[in-house]
This record gives C-alpha cells, structure tokens and sequence, in this order.
C-alpha cells in the first residue's frame, strides 16, 4: 500500500519535471532560432600569419662560379652578337660587341661621388669620437627611485568609466568619447544607453546659448505705442481743472513724483521681463522733463500707471528659463571609443582601443554599431601636467646629457656610419662596372661553357634579365652574416630567400657555409645589435637564377628551429580570469568560445597567438547580445562591420 502511495506521488511529479524540461528546451531552441545570426570574418582579413621581426636579414655582394651573364645598362647599346644558344665557348672568346654612351667625365663623377662619401664617413667618425668622450651628467639620488618604480595609475573598480572632458561629445570621430571598460566587460545596450545619454549631456553643454539679445530691442517699442494713448485720454480732464486751484499746489503734487520717478525708472530697467509686456510707466518719465503747466495733469496718470507696473514685475523671473536650452537636445547618434588596459590600471599599457558609431532607435530602443579605426585619435584622458618638471633644479653636470641619451647618440651615429659604409661600398660596385664599360666594347668569355641564353637588346632592358649568358654548370654566391646570438640557430642545407638588389627578382637559396671566426668585415652586412659579434655564412643560388657580379643582394633567413605564432587584432581576442580567448566558427557553423595561448604584442595593435587558432578559422566581433555560444553565424566581410 505504500508503495502505490508513493509512486502515486512520483509520477505527477516527475511529469512536471519532464513538461518544464521540455519547455526550457523550447525556448532556448526559440530563442537561438530568432536571434540574429553572428557575423563572423575569415582570419586573413583580421590578422598575418608572418612578421618580419621573426626573420633575420644581412646582405652582401654577389660572386660567380662557373657561370657568367652580360647586363646592358641605360648608356650601352649592343653593335653585335657573335654567339647563339648552345653555342660552345673558351674563356677569352669574344661574345659581343656594345657602343656607349657613357664618357669619362661622367666616369669621373662617379669616382668623385665615392670620394665625396669617404669624407662624409671620415666626419661621421670623428663625431662619432666626440659623443664617446662625452661624460654622463650626474641625477641626484632622490629621483632614482621614482624613475625605477612606474606610475601604473589607479585600477578601474567600476564597470565602466567615461571620459569627463565636455569638448569631447562624441558628436564625431575626432571628439568622440572614450570609455574605459574593464577586461571582462560586456558591452550591451545597458552600457550604450548610459554613454548615449553622456553625449546628450555633454552636447547640451556645448550647444550655443542664445542670449536674449533681440528680445530686448522690442520692449523699448511695446511701451511706446500703448502708453501713448493713456496719458493723452487721462489728461484731457485735468486740462481744465487746473485753472480752479492755485498754482502752489500742482507744484507741491509735481515735485513729489519727480522724486519717486527715478525709483521707478531703476526698478523698471532691472526687471524687463520676458517677453516684455505693455507698461505705460515708460511714457510718465517723459513729462518730468518738460517744465510746461500741464504737470499736474501728468501727475495723475503717473499713479494710474503705478499700479499695473507692479503686476509684470512677477513674470520678471521668468526670462532666465528660456536661456537654458540644453533638455531640448536629443542624440540618437555617437562616436565612443572603448579602452581596455592591462591590468585595468589608468596609466597600464593600452590593449584594446577601438572606435564605435553607435546608433539608437528611439522608437524600439535597439542599438546597432559600426567599427572604426581609432588608432589615429590620441587618448586624452592620459593628458597630464608638466608642473613637477618646471620645479626641477636647473642642473648641468659634464655634457648635460644622462647615460641613456649619450648611448642612443651613439648609437644613432654608429647607425650613421654603417649606411654611409653601405652606400660607399655599393657606389664603389657601380663605379667598377662602368669602368668596364668605358673600354673597347668588346664582351669577352670569363669562363669555359655552354651559351644557355641570348636576348634581343628591347626585351633584355624590358625584363631586366641578361642579354646573354653563359655557365659552366655553375653558380653564385652570397657572403652575409649573422649575430653570435643567432649563429646557433643556422644550419648548413637551410633554405633561405634571396632578393636582387640590380632587379628586384626574389630566389631561393641554401646556406652553404658558417664561418667559425668572427667577421674582419665588422657587421656592416648585417642587421641587428652592433655590440656583438658578427660571423660569416655563405649562401648558394643556383644558375637558373639571374643575378649580375659585383651587385648586391639581401639574405633573409630565421631559425631552423623556430616556431612562430600568427597575429591576431586586439579588438578580436578578450580576456577572462587572466585567460584569452576568442569566438569563432565551430566544425557545426555554430559560435563556439575558444581559449587561446598568446605570445608577444605587436605596436598595441596585434597579439601574438602561439595555439588555439588557425588561420583557416572565422572569427566573430567578441561583443554584442548576440554573441554567445551556440549562436548561429555568417560569413561576412569587414566592409560591413567598418562601414566603408
């Protein structure tokens, strides 16, 4: 018997539980149904899958081996070709013939220029000298400490914060707001509705006043045409009761409204009301200035008019509403630019400013928002005085510059001398080609082998490729160098890109040796730190590649063993709990939330994303209602978020 008792209880139970179950499932299938579908973007228009920061490069002349190619320069044109394509030749065999162009004063120039660039070097030397020799001005001990310890500013402890500099409204991209989010923050139309209604605030505040300027010019003409036909009606009657009392009494009533009239004319001009309305006060002033008989007659309408001056004095007050115009302003439309900083902290490092057009419905209440490039607009809440500085000590020890500023001189200038170092070994490389040139015209084989290639002299100087050339089964070489912080990470066989300074053709070469002494050469063929050590490597190209003796080309290369991540915009990836993640299509078209491993930032602009994300992936704008996982997506294309 209990039992029936009990499953007489469980079963109504457990079919209300299965019912609510059901109807949950309903609406959350309803409710995914009718959202909007979330646009998602291909990766390649939102990050780069390669910086160059990751490579190395160094550069160096090109030599041959076994393998020789004739160029025609703008100053040669070809008299005679004396061989064709598979034609055998020995070295000193004549291949063809040019004229020139190019005199021996022009030739001159050229060696005048590389002199010219020696002299610039051997000054850039002794400036050089001069910045070594230069003794660091001495900091006082007291502002060490606050130089080694930064200002990281107050930590953001409210959900959000909006700038309180009025000039800037968001009336546009240029003034527009800037909120301050934390890292976790979502921003939904709660937080649109409380920006939108700073802008209206700070709009209101920056709409021009209209003074009540115009207003006032027309109560000097109101009071004159109305009161005119008073004083006129009421003295008529007294005009002939005058001659009855003596003329020592109209004196007496005279000289008492004279007295009372300036009162009335004070408190007249302080309370013009607005609009100004129909007072016949202004007419009885004019009288007091005329000493004619007919005064007493003006003294009677004087005290009729005294009564309906008083009842205008009340809406006197009521002028200063109409200056205020500022709950007239309505804004449906802003600019507002949401910060994240690291560590929600004021003065932390900037990692995501991105612009937004927010736009309001008032009759639904929905927002819509676009994207905009903010990167141009500076963050004028981080605006701080120069105040301290001005107090500092004025005080000049040794050169009067610190440490720091004398290593960057030098540095700068050591910049300096590896480009004129550069530019005087390159000048010297063209200056031995056309020494050549200025010769008998006669091309002669530098090598024993097979003619494999001749061009006519229009689509030699066209394509910029060879007008003939020879090997021998050969090939050229490259001598770059790389920084002993690198030289490890090389092998022998490593592929590496080779790029033609004469053509700008792009090869692939194979690093053939790495030396084992430092180069005598110093590190003018390389690129990086100048403070260490530079070694030698050799790079091999092949002979189906193009390149001319003597010209330069650079070599870049990364480490053999790298593993490099792909970059991803800032505004894309967010934060939780000190764990990044993203929104991207799922294998089922749904949005799925993926957390990410990051590696280095990139200008405030790109992270570095080392697993978690490939550049095949579609990827959604992690903010708005709508994003969440499970949502439904669509491919889109930025031209829809940025507007543009």
């Amino acid at each position: 018997m209990k039992q029936k008792k009990w499953l007489k209880i469980l079963i109504p139970v457990v079919a209300v539980i299965l019912v609510a179950a059901i109807g949950l499932g309903i609406w959350r299938f309803a409710g995914q149904n009718n959202a909007e579908p979330v646009n998602v973007y291909a990766f390649t228009d939102l990050g780069m899958t390669e910086y160059w920061a990751d490579s190395q490069e160094s550069y160096g002349p090109v030599t041959t081996d076994d393998i020789q190619t004739v160029y025609l320069s703008d100053t040669q044109s070809v008299t005679q070709i004396l061989v064709e394509v598979g034609d055998t030749v020995k070295k000193g065999d004549l291949l063809m013939v040019f004229d020139t162009t190019l005199s021996d004063l022009a030739l001159e120039r050229e060696r005048l220029a590389v002199e010219k660039l020696k002299l610039q070097l051997e000054d850039a030397r002794d400036e050089l000298a001069e910045i070594r020799n230069m003794k660091p001005m001495v900091i006082p001990a007291e502002t060490e400490p606050e130089e080694t310890e930064p200002n990281l500013g107050v930590m953001l402890t409210d959900p959000y914060r909006v700038s309180e500099q009025t000039a800037f409204d968001g009336s546009a991209q240029d003034k527009a707001l800037i909120c301050w989010i934390p890292g976790e923050a979502d921003i939904d139309d709660a937080l649109f509705e409380a920006i939108r209604l700073k802008a209206q605030e700070y709009q209101a505040k920056n709409a021009p006043v209209v003074e009540p300027t115009e207003p006032s010019e027309n109560p000097t003409e109101l009071p004159t045409e109305e009161p005119t036909e008073v004083p006129t009606e009421a003295p008529s009657d007294p005009s002939e009761e005058t001659t009855v009392p003596p003329t020592e009494e109209p004196t007496e009533e005279a000289t008492e409204p004279a007295e009372s009239q300036p009162e009335e004319d004070e408190d007249h001009s302080f309370t013009f009301p607005w609009p100004f309305p129909t007072d016949p006060t202004e007419e009885s002033i004019e009288p007091t200035e005329d000493p004619s008989e007919p005064s007493e007659e003006v003294t009677e309408p004087s005290e009729e008019a005294t009564e309906p001056s008083e009842e205008p004095t009340e809406p006197s007050e009521e002028p200063s509403e109409p200056t205020e115009p500022e709950v007239t302003i309505s804004v449906d439309q802003f600019y507002v630019v949401f910060k994240v900083t690291s560590g929600d902290m004021s003065l932390g490092a900037t990692q995501v400013w991105q612009g937004m057009n927010v736009k309001h419905d008032p009759v639904t209440g929905n927002y819509t928002f676009s994207l905009y490039d903010a990167s141009g607009f500076a963050d004028h809440t981080l605006v701080e005085a120069d105040g301290p500085a001005d107090n500092a000590p004025d005080i000049d020890y040794g050169s009067g510059f610190t440490s720091a500023q004398i290593a960057e001189m030098r540095s700068q200038q050591e910049k300096v001398i590896r480009d004129l170092e550069f530019q005087i070994k390159m000048a010297e490389a063209d200056y031995k080609i056309k020494q050549t040139e200025v010769s008998d015209g006669k091309i002669y084989a530098d090598i024993d082998g097979e003619v494999v290639s001749v061009l006519s002299e229009d689509e030699a100087k066209m394509t910029m490729q060879p007008v003939l050339k020879v090997s021998g089964g050969g090939g050229y070489y490259i001598e770059g160098s790389v920084s002993e912080l690198e030289k490890d990470n090389l092998q022998i066989g490593q592929e590496v890109t080779v790029n033609d300074w004469n053509t700008g053709m792009v090869y692939t070469g194979t690093i053939q040796s790495i030396g084992d002494s430092p180069s005598s050469d110093g590190y003018w063929n390389g690129i990086g730190n100048p403070n260490t050590s530079y070694y030698p490597f050799t790079v091999f190209v092949d002979g189906s590649a193009d390149l001319q003796a003597g010209y330069y080309a650079s070599v870049t290369f990364s480490s053999a063993t790298a593993q490099h991540g792909i970059y991803l915009q800032n505004p894309f990836l967010r934060t939780e709990q000190g764990q990044s993640y993203v929104y991207i299509r799922g294998e089922d078209g749904l949005l799925e939330k993926r957390y990410v491993t990051t590696g280095k930032a990139l200008w405030g602009s790109y992270t570095e994303i080392l697993s978690g994300l490939t550049a095949e992936d579609y990827i959604a704008f992690p903010y708005g209602k709508n994003v969440t996982d499970g949502a439904q997506t669509k491919e889109s294309d930025l031209s829809e978020l940025y507007e543009y």
